[in-house]
């Protein structure tokens, strides 16, 4: 009994832990609009149930999404990045305050031009957080990088 008890525990752990994997996923991609001009695109990927919290938080809450392009190479932004679509504006019952945060896939752009093509590259690090009505994920950082051809 304890044998199978042990084993039921074990399948629910893993499942909890492969669902909380996918709660949030990016991609990039880019797209050059002229010879030397473009745009990079991030993608979160929302995972069903789970939210993204917003680029400006109140402090002592969760941490806010924030991205860094300071890695790349043989570009220059030549504009901010900006969300497909404004977050959610909610009253946090885990948090207990007022937060944002995008409860769906959403889009963040930003133009950029190619200053030097030998060796360009686009380094995009996103810190972010993520919740459901349950539970959190810890920070996490990711790094996606674009290598120019």
């Amino acid at each position: 009994m304890k044998r199978i008890l042990l084993i039921f525990c074990a399948i629910i752990i893993a499942a909890v832990s492969l669902s909380a994997q996918n709660a949030i996923r990016w991609r990039m991609t880019v797209k050059m609009t002229s010879g030397t001009e473009g745009v990079v695109t991030l993608r979160a990927l929302v995972g069903d149930g789970w939210h993204l919290y917003g680029t400006s938080l109140p402090e002592n809450g969760p941490k806010p999404t924030v991205f860094s392009f300071d890695g790349s190479t043989g570009v220059k932004f030549t504009g901010a990045l900006t969300p497909s679509r404004k977050p959610l504006t909610v009253d946090d019952k885990m948090f207990g305050m007022k937060l944002n945060w995008w409860d769906a896939n959403v889009e963040f752009s930003r133009n950029f031009k190619l200053v030097k093509k030998e060796g360009a590259k686009i380094v995009a690090d996103i810190d972010f957080m993520g919740c459901n009505d349950k539970t959190c994920l810890p920070p996490k950082k990711q790094t996606l990088t674009y290598q120019f051809k």
